[in-house]
């Protein structure tokens, strides 16, 4: 014959002040969340001079002239962001 044992738990409650907590922290997130991520100039600048660069590799083959204005001109913007 075998024996079971059974262990009941009783009705455990949530630390006081937990639910407000957590309210808290969740109002707090939704905050954060909505606010726009700050970039810096040079950042930006970086960004826009790479995608300038690829789109000028993309037209190479097709457009060499357009290909080297739009080397020039990521040269130029890079340039300028540097003097800043």
């Amino acid at each position: 014959m075998s024996t079971i044992t059974v262990t009941g738990i009783g009705k455990v409650s949530a630390p006081r002040g937990a639910l407000w907590a957590a309210r808290a922290a969740s109002a707090l997130w939704r905050v954060v969340a909505r606010q726009p991520r700050v970039r810096s100039a040079a950042e930006a600048a970086a960004r826009d001079v790479a995608m300038v660069r690829a789109m000028a590799r993309h037209y190479l083959a097709s457009d060499p002239g357009f290909a080297a204005d739009l080397m020039a001109a990521a040269d130029r913007h890079e340039a300028a962001a540097q003097a800043r």
